[in-house]
């Protein structure tokens, strides 16, 4: 728990690194072939959506929907705010699945002592199944609404062309990006497999020098100065929720392991499955992520109080009689995202 703060603290510092340069615009300007329909520019951006979650975490919802709302600024109403809306909201609960900087995704895979890689290509594949399910949604849902959004979509992308910095084939943004993307998290697969060091700790020692490059490379050092004393006179202050939450979440976790109250609930739900053939634990996990959102609780101490409850339940039963051991820590996490993400997809 100690390492995830550490974590929380660190990662949202990426994100200053997007405002440097208007990579989002130029990427939608770049790709202006592939998001001349309704259903692609929806795809897209979902697709950019989880994309961009690697660098902003929670802020990337805002982020995303100030941008498109100033892409799409003469197109108001309720069929609108729900094309956009809904793109948005399962982009992020999808990308909480497979993405390695959200702290959720990271701390489940070291409590759960899971394979990184195997972990995110499995998230990665119900991603990307959860985005054409929401696609499917999306052309239902303009059908309902009897509107043509392709020919809308199609007039403002020509614009967004029109305003690009890079006119030609070779958009410098795009590649640049593209960079950014793979040497960050390259480095952090690197410096884990050379020096052995949990993706906890890797991961925020990696964005701190990796960040303070870029605007070293750029000669932009006073933006970084600027930016890290904001951050750390008003920005970690914004946190203080989510950090409180997620130190009660650690509580509760210790709590359980240190009293007979997790014995209590293993036993009654070995008991409901011993009397009910068909149950199984993991048939019970859904409702405790779905009482855990009731509450006001968002994917991050979900997942946490839900990956310690289930270490409590995996050294303390037997799940492993029917099938192997490498398969419940493997799959676990995204039964569990998969559950919290399809709020979003509906």
């Amino acid at each position: 728990m100690r390492n995830l703060i550490g974590l929380l603290l660190i990662v949202p510092m990426i994100s200053w690194v997007l405002k440097e340069e208007p990579y989002i615009e130029e990427i939608m300007s770049y790709a202006h072939n592939f998001l001349n329909k309704s259903q692609k520019f929806y795809f897209g951006l979902m697709a950019m959506t989880q994309v961009i979650s690697h660098f902003l975490l929670f802020g990337v919802v805002p982020m995303m929907y100030h941008f498109i709302d100033r892409f799409l600024k003469d197109h108001k109403g309720e069929t609108w705010e729900n094309f956009k809306g809904t793109a948005i909201l399962r982009g992020f609960g999808l990308s909480t699945m497979w993405v390695i900087s959200i702290p959720s995704f990271i701390f489940a895979v070291e409590a759960l002592e899971a394979t990184l890689w195997k972990s995110m290509v499995l998230g990665f594949i119900f991603a990307l199944a959860g985005t054409v399910l929401s696609v499917i949604f999306s052309y239902y849902q303009e059908q309902k609404y009897g509107m043509d959004f392709s020919f809308v979509l199609k007039q403002e992308i020509e614009k967004a062309m029109r305003n690009s910095r890079n006119q030609g084939k070779w958009n410098k943004d795009v590649a640049e990006f593209v960079f950014l993307f793979v040497s960050l998290f390259g480095t952090i697969f690197f410096v884990h497999e050379t020096t052995g060091l949990e993706f906890l700790l890797t991961i925020p020692l990696v964005i701190l020098v990796w960040t303070f490059l870029y605007f070293g490379f750029k000669k932009r050092l006073s933006n970084f100065v600027v930016e890290t004393r904001y951050y750390f006179s008003v920005g970690i202050a914004k946190q203080a929720q989510q950090f409180s939450i997620l130190v009660a979440a650690g509580l509760l976790i210790y709590a359980l392991n240190q009293s007979n109250v997790g014995d209590y609930v293993i036993n009654g739900m070995n008991f409901l499955t011993g009397i009910i053939p068909l149950l199984n634990i993991l048939f019970l996990i859904p409702f405790i992520v779905i009482l855990l959102g009731f509450i006001g609780l968002g994917p991050l101490p979900v997942i946490v109080l839900v990956t310690g409850f289930w270490r409590l339940c995996h050294f303390r039963t037997h799940l492993n009689c029917c099938i192997s051991r490498y398969f419940w820590k493997c799959h676990f996490y995204h039964f569990v995202t998969f559950c919290y993400a399809y709020n979003y997809i509906k």
